[in-house]
């Protein structure tokens, strides 16, 4: 005969299961209902699904905290002379989809399609430390009249032209010093893509924003693109074979 003694279950922990399987089935139901497409079970839990949204919502940094919320883009326009010595102006190129052309299908790309992207955001942040009027400044031409045509403004007139009430010295100079080394990178780039000799160079930063992930599946953009376009630098460098060897190579292959 068996002897042995079904053991009893006390009260307290017959309770304790029954509230711990209440718990797990309220989160798999508004798991659920996070996940489920747009019907009338959706409908019908709408006031749940906003009580709980800061503790079950995701949002596109579910896995990286710090991700980018927009995608920025340098674009540059530039200014050559044809045979008959009028101005020409280009169409505006977009430089960092160039570059980034060379991620696709490449588990090893090359640091190169990086190049404009950082660059575009060191000057922006050194843009965004410069006052409104400061702005206003540096998005016009840096371009004046001498007798024999056209040159760069000069660097001191310049700082003192940027000097405004409230702005820094430190700040202004630091963005000009990355505004004059971005004309540089464009006007090489710009002479390697158009094969012409670049008498103006301009740029513009582009930004797209994605939907936020509420919004992913909405065929309409939640976010308005926007451009910020500096003027006019005079393109008065000296162009590097090299430099220039390297640029025809990444557009050779990225961009026609």
């Amino acid at each position: 005969m068996d002897n042995t003694r079904i053991p009893t279950v006390s009260r307290n922990a017959k309770i304790a299961s029954a509230v711990a399987l209440g718990l797990v089935a309220i989160y798999v139901l508004v798991s659920l209902a996070f996940v489920v497409p747009a019907s009338a079970f959706r409908t019908a839990m709408a006031p749940v699904l906003s009580a709980a949204s800061p503790y079950f919502a995701q949002k596109w940094n579910v896995f990286a905290p710090n991700i980018m919320k927009a995608n920025t883009e340098l674009r540059f326009q530039a200014q050559w002379r044809d045979d008959s010595g009028e101005l020409v102006k280009s169409e505006w190129v977009n430089l960092t989809e160039i570059e980034q052309n060379s991620v696709a299908g490449n588990a090893i790309p090359s640091r190169i399609q990086k190049s404009s992207w950082n660059a575009t955001l060191a000057y922006n942040k050194r843009y965004s430390l410069l006052t409104s009027e400061q702005r206003e400044i540096v998005r016009d031409t840096f371009i004046e009249r001498t007798n024999g045509g056209y040159r760069a403004k000069l660097v001191e007139p310049l700082i003192d032209e940027l000097s405004t009430p409230g702005s820094s010295t430190s700040a202004t100079v630091r963005f000009l010093r990355y505004d004059y080394m971005l004309k540089q990178y464009t006007t090489n780039f710009a002479t390697a893509y158009f094969g012409e000799d670049i008498e103006r160079i301009r740029w513009q930063i582009h930004r797209t924003r994605p939907n936020d992930f509420e919004h992913r599946f909405d065929s309409a953009r939640q976010f308005d693109e926007s451009n910020v376009t500096f003027g006019w630098r005079q393109a008065d460098d000296v162009i590097d074979p090299e430099t220039i060897a390297v640029y025809r190579d990444v557009i050779g292959r990225y961009a026609r």
